[in-house]
């Protein structure tokens, strides 16, 4: 009798552990395509409507040995929802996004004498990269979406 449940408790403790084992490969596998979906680069550009974005200035621009930090604002005018995307050019000629948030800029809605409108046109954008000095020139790009989803940009050279 001793050796029946001997081999029935070997057999559940085998079973748990590969149930244990699939379940932390799944968890893994999951944060892995979550970071994946948040963290892609963007491969290309997207629709730029004009060229012609005059409501866009660069606060700050910095480019060290290994990350990029722009700060500014930018906005379409008349529009109440505010999106702005920020590029970096490489030197190889293609356009990276750099990851942006969102900053309260009350002082551009006071410019602009609209209150509280254009309180959400502040960005900061950043990219960490090892070789940002041999990879990137210091062109940037802001492109702003109109309600419609129309982009307007406007290019920088950073100094």
């Amino acid at each position: 009798m001793k050796s029946k449940y001997h081999k029935l408790r070997i057999s559940s403790k085998f079973s748990l552990d590969t149930i244990f084992i699939i379940m932390i490969m799944l968890s893994l596998l999951l944060t892995y395509s979550f970071f994946r979906a948040w963290n892609r680069p963007s491969l290309s550009l997207p629709h730029i409507e004009s060229y012609t974005l005059k409501t866009a200035h660069i606060d700050s621009c910095v480019f060290s040995d290994k990350d990029i930090t722009v700060i500014g604002w930018a906005f379409t005018e008349g529009n109440t929802r505010i999106l702005n995307r920020i590029f970096s050019k490489g030197k190889n000629g293609d356009w990276i996004e750099l990851m942006s948030s969102t900053i309260t800029r009350g002082d551009v809605s006071a410019a602009f004498n609209s209150p509280t409108i254009y309180d959400r046109s502040g960005f900061i954008a950043t990219r960490k990269d090892s070789s940002v000095k041999e990879s990137f020139n210091r062109d940037i790009m802001i492109i702003s979406f109109d309600d419609k989803g129309a982009g307007h940009a406007a290019k920088y050279h950073c100094q």
